[in-house]
């Protein structure tokens, strides 16, 4: 019986080892497989990249440049492109257009900007400071302005020997009145007098639009018979 019990045992512990055997065998031949094939597959990816790299070069062979020859060519900026701050005039009258209303001061996250207000005059400023070597040319000064008058340029070139000389004070800021009128046109302002046109312009046609009240025949008869007493009375006083 012992015998027997034994073999018995033997029999059914085979399965297993040979499950275990065919396991292991299976394992190694994906390790053997893989790092086998692992090179080739490298090697695979890697043309394939250099082929596309290669591609994109003929193919952009026959093309024009898109690069340009700064400073030689200078780049063309969009209108609103937010470089050097300037002050603009009006440019019919040549009237500067800073108010002194110093919301541009107030609004500048990093306190670059100066505004010096008259004494005596209203609405006008004596001098005016811009720090452009701490303005990180956010635009804020130029939305807020009422007037139009301070705006961000399209000359980026602003290179200075030291740092005090990149504040710039109201003489170096204001444009001239020709800069004005292209800056203007360029930006899409409108000038006072065009703002003033289309008010005139808006008020008639809102005055067109109003119906006329028909005037009250009793008020009518009333308003006549009082001229006409005025215009006696004036006759007889004469």
């Amino acid at each position: 019986m012992n015998q027997a019990s034994k073999d018995t045992t033997k029999t059914e512990a085979l399965p297993g080892l040979a499950t275990k055997l065919v396991s292991s065998v299976a394992t190694g031949v994906e390790d053997l497989a893989s790092s086998l094939l692992k090179p080739v597959v490298t090697t695979v990816d890697g043309l394939a990249n250099i082929a596309k790299g290669m591609y994109t070069v003929v193919k952009h062979t026959a093309r024009d440049p898109i690069t340009s020859a700064y400073p030689h060519r200078m780049p063309e900026l969009y209108p609103r492109s937010r470089h050097r701050l300037a002050l603009n005039v009006d440019p019919d009258t040549g009237e500067h257009l800073c108010i002194a209303c110093k919301q541009c001061e107030r609004v500048c996250p990093d306190s670059c900007i100066t505004v010096v207000a008259h004494d005596s005059v209203k609405a006008k400023s004596t001098q005016f400071y811009i720090d452009h070597g701490l303005c990180m040319f956010c635009g804020l000064c130029t939305e807020v302005c009422p007037t139009d008058c301070i705006i961000n340029t399209v000359d980026f070139e602003m290179s200075e020997e030291t740092r005090e000389d990149l504040i710039y004070d109201i003489r170096k800021l204001t444009l001239s009145q020709e800069q004005s009128r292209e800056y203007f046109k360029l930006k899409e302002y409108k000038t006072k007098s065009q703002k003033e046109a289309e008010k005139q312009a808006a008020a008639a046609a809102k005055a067109a639009a109003e119906p006329v009240a028909a005037l009250d025949p009793a008020k009518e008869a009333a308003c006549k018979a009082t001229l006409a007493k005025m215009i006696a009375k004036v006759k007889s006083g004469a």
